[in-house]
């Protein structure tokens, strides 16, 4: 049917546009897909953010300390000024390791030290020999938070324990030649010289001035027990000079030992500071005690790093523990100090 000669309603044109322009549509989006579920819109998945790893760092840490101060037992006082080498000259064992494990801000670190050392006297007095034995263990324990930390570095704070064990032995050894000699001249002496002999024989030895190794004065006491005795067995010229020759005998063949074993917590800060991306500098330090072992102990340490792979570092450095520490008798108030070579890994 031919409509070209028609004239169309104006609603009717109207319609015809709107279906053409929807057909035109229909033809450009291609097929309409049925199903509903693949019509709706789907929603960005969610960026998920990993935990922070696990970071780990062993170390070995190489101290090459002295000990410097002043240690006591029952009032009596010893200077202690000992260096490294005189102690590496009797060391029989030591063990130096400490770990630190990371996770975010948050560290944990343990650090345990062992030293063992021995030495023998030798004397021509009352004493043969004198054997000195001396075992120590420190160990330390903290939690850290990392309050700064940036490209060059990073600032920790610390707060933990340090344990401290320390074990001292002496053993004497009377010479009998020597002693049979002395038990004569004692009973003989006159009573205001009677010291003075003693302290010929004994050359010293049981005094505990200026020890071969840190030890407080174990013996510091025994001298005058020993001239007490003495003094007693004089009051019968007969069986004294007997009487002495036994009591030295029993006195300078004998043993003394002590253990002390204490804790004390302390707060500090800890450092790291890159240099360069091989160089780097660290440091930290604390103090503790709050009469709670110790009336006060304080540490710090300072080093200059390296990593040698990326991995693998190593630092030189300087470490000084000092102790206050007064209980039941015993002293020690003296500095722990020397060089510390490290070497880690971290993984």
């Amino acid at each position: 049917m031919d409509l070209s000669g028609t004239k169309l309603p104006m609603k009717t044109k109207l319609y015809l546009f709107a279906a053409a322009l929807a057909f035109t549509g229909m033809a450009k989006a291609g097929p309409i897909e049925l199903d509903s579920k693949d019509s709706k819109e789907v929603a960005p998945a969610p960026n998920i953010t990993e935990s922070e790893p696990w970071h780990f760092d062993i170390a070995v840490p190489g101290w090459l300390p002295g000990v410097y101060g002043t240690m006591g037992l029952h009032g009596v006082s010893s200077d202690v000024n000992v260096d490294f080498d005189q102690i590496l000259k009797h060391i029989k064992g030591a063990v130096s390791l400490s770990a630190e494990a990371r996770k975010g801000r948050w560290g944990f670190y343990a650090d345990i030290l062992y030293l063992g050392a021995n030495d023998g006297l030798y004397s021509d007095g009352l004493l043969s020999k004198v054997n000195i034995d001396l075992s120590q263990y420190m160990v330390d324990s903290e939690v850290s938070y990392r309050i700064l930390d940036g490209p060059r570095g990073s600032l920790d704070l610390r707060a933990g324990g340090r344990y401290m064990d320390i074990y001292t032995g002496v053993q004497l050894i009377g010479s009998n030649s020597v002693i049979n000699q002395a038990s004569a001249d004692l009973a003989n002496a006159v009573a205001n010289d009677l010291k003075g002999v003693l302290e010929r024989f004994l050359k010293g030895r049981l005094d505990g001035t200026n020890p071969p190794l840190p030890i407080p004065p174990l013996t510091g006491n025994e001298k005058r027990e020993i001239l007490i005795r003495i003094i007693r067995a004089r009051q019968d010229p007969i069986t004294a000079q007997q009487n002495i020759a036994k009591i030295l005998h029993t006195q300078l063949n004998r043993s003394f030992s002590l253990t002390e074993r204490w804790a004390d917590p302390y707060l500090g800060l800890g450092g790291h500071y890159n240099l360069t991306k091989v160089f780097y500098l660290t440091g930290k330090g604390d103090v503790g005690g709050f009469d709670v072992g110790s009336q006060i102990t304080a540490q710090g340490y300072a080093a200059v790093g390296c990593h040698v792979t990326r991995d693998i570092y190593a630092e030189a450095g300087y470490r000084i523990l000092y102790y206050d520490y007064d209980s039941d008798g015993f002293l020690f108030k003296a500095a722990t100090r020397g060089a510390q070579v490290t070497v880690g890994i971290t993984f």
